[in-house]
């Protein structure tokens, strides 16, 4: 099924045949309870392959498999009504039952997104745990206390399941003191912490401030850098590519399976009055051919601590570094493209363009707002420490704002962090997975709203519409990730679809709700002449979006659309 969706052409036609179908079923079976005749109920679009008649209704399939139309009887005032249809035209129907025919497609929208969640709530929903995987070095979450390993179970008053939770919380309170509940070894912990305010763009490309505690949901693996020279780590005989598997002191050996385990260990260890050395067991993964060999030569090295007992009082991060014992995530494991040569295994990188960089992190935000191909970096190399003049790779990405050219730095690096195993939310009480499908459709109906409203107010900018090409780009690469992650955009685009409808735009649902709105003021209809110009208007301003959806669509995708098709005649 995933194969089949994740090209772009079958992924958008049961995208949006599924949502246009859905529209017009809700307008159909509320005009049909209202006692409105159909003349036509059509799945697709254009000539009429097949179908039957009943009750005068022709029920068709047509040959455009993207979405379809309801057309009633008497929907125009000048429209001459076929014999044999069951029911009243739409013109003679009082003005409540038509406003509820009209107003039943964006309903039925909302309604297939609480559906479609709903499925996805009783199937279960995969999230990342609130699980700390690593604190940053002086961020606001280390000088609070927080440490790796600790679960987030409360912010304030409210229940935290996943990181996305955990993130949205933590976002949403810049410069604000909160209170956090957390899991620790079994033992519920309260602290307080007041994240960081930070400027940055948000995806619609808006300036915003958002908090930050500095945290991160992954752990880096235990494999070390050494690449200071006098440092305790090197007179040791420690390497860089060693990957730490045990650490020994005291009542025994303790397994090491990630980097901030071994500062945990090696803290404790330091802190040891009857601890002076420690064992490290260690396999050499040092790169061959740009690869970590999987079969390595196992050692063991001894560390004697005494230089380090005078510094207890420090974290356990600082008494790694004081040891000369650093992560991997800045050591480079191969470099690609406009790197290959400059950068070699093992550089440890320190700094960019004269500024340090600390961490992953601190590097990936620098190459986003970085604007220049040729920059420099400062490497530590055999521990000598160096610049290089490295020519970035150019690479164009759409934003927001539009088109921007981007430039990337085509290097690995030995350690990444890994993710913990996801956690499950699911409802097997079919009532509580509803209630999860409403609140979830009111949520996002909300934040779509806002930015709707932030669209036309200009703080998101008119490049960031996106037309049938964006939608089928969306509907295939969901696709690709699993069934659930298609239904989310299906249930999303459907909730889009139904608040759009609802603009009080001549044409769509909204406008003419609109035009019913005034009829029940004046308590008559208005002259056929000014609906035919309100409805005139309207057209000219659905196609203007169109082409502007169009050509923010083209702009985006021409060369890889330019690329498929030279594809499909090799």
């Amino acid at each position: 099924m995933s194969e089949i969706l994740s090209h772009p052409i079958p992924a958008v036609v049961i995208l949006l045949g599924a949502l246009v179908f859905f529209h017009e079923l809700g307008h159909f079976l509320v005009g049909r309870w209202c006692g409105i005749a159909v003349e036509i109920f059509s799945i697709g679009f254009g000539p009429r392959l097949f179908g039957f008649v009943r009750n005068g209704t022709d029920f068709r399939i047509s040959g455009i498999p993207l979405g379809g139309f309801v057309k009633f009887a008497g929907a125009h005032p000048a429209e001459d009504v076929p014999p044999g249809l069951d029911g009243i035209p739409f013109r003679d129907a009082s003005l409540g039952k038509r406003a509820a025919t009209v107003a039943a497609g964006p309903i039925a929208n909302f309604i297939l997104a609480i559906l479609v969640f709903t499925v996805m709530g009783m199937d279960g929903i995969k999230r990342p745990p609130a699980l700390i995987g690593d604190v940053i070095e002086g961020s606001v979450a280390e000088k609070s206390g927080i440490e790796f390993g600790d679960l987030f179970v409360k912010i304030d008053d409210r229940e935290i399941k996943s990181w996305k939770d955990l993130e949205s919380s933590i976002s949403k309170a810049p410069g604000k003191k909160i209170a956090i509940t957390l899991d620790r070894g079994g033992e519920l912990k309260t602290i307080e912490l007041t994240p960081a305010v930070i400027e940055t763009l948000d995806m619609a490309g808006r300036k915003v401030t958002v908090g930050r505690a500095g945290i991160t949901l992954g752990r880096m693996p235990a494999n070390i850098s050494i690449f200071e020279s006098d440092s305790l780590a090197n007179k040791s005989g420690l390497k860089t590519g060693d990957l730490v598997k045990t650490i020994t002191f005291g009542t025994g050996s303790q397994d090491v399976n990630h980097f901030p385990k071994l500062a945990r260990l090696f803290g404790a260890a330091v802190r040891d009055d009857n601890t002076q050395t420690i064992e490290l067991g260690v396999e050499d993964k040092f790169p061959v051919d740009g690869k970590i060999p999987e079969s390595a030569t196992s050692r063991s090295v001894t560390v004697d601590l005494a230089s380090l007992k005078e510094h207890k009082g420090k974290t356990d991060k600082e008494l790694l570094k004081l040891a000369g014992i650093h992560d991997s995530q800045m050591t480079v494991l191969d470099a690609t493209e406009t790197a290959a040569g400059v950068f070699k295994p093992g550089d440890r990188i320190l700094g960019f363009e004269g500024e340090p960089l600390p961490h992953l992190i601190a590097l990936t935000e620098k190459l986003n707002t970085n604007n220049k191909e040729t920059v420099s970096f400062q490497i530590s190399r055999n521990m000598v420490v160096r610049d290089l003049v490295v020519n970035l790779k150019p690479m164009e990405a759409q934003k927001p704002e539009g088109k921007v050219t981007i430039y990337m730095l085509p290097i690995s690096f030995m350690a990444l962090p890994d993710i913990p195993p996801p956690i499950v939310e699911q409802y097997s009480n079919p009532l509580a997975a509803l209630s999860f499908g409403v609140r979830h459709t009111g949520a996002e109906a909300l934040d779509q709203l806002k930015n709707l409203g932030a669209l036309i107010s200009g703080d998101i900018p008119i490049k960031a519409l996106g037309g049938p090409i964006l939608i089928a780009m969306v509907a295939g690469d969901s696709a690709k990730q699993g069934i659930q992650t298609f239904l989310n955009s299906l249930a999303l685009i459907s909730i889009n679809l139904g608040l759009l409808n609802l603009f009080p735009i001549p044409v769509l649902d909204g406008g003419q709700l609109v035009v019913m709105g005034i009829e029940g003021v004046r308590r008559r209809p208005l002259r056929e002449a000014a609906v035919e110009n309100f409805q005139k208007v309207g057209f000219a301003m659905i196609m203007a979006l169109v082409v502007l959806a169009m050509y923010n669509d083209f702009s985006r995708f021409w060369k890889s659309m330019l690329e498929g098709i030279v594809g499909l005649f090799q």
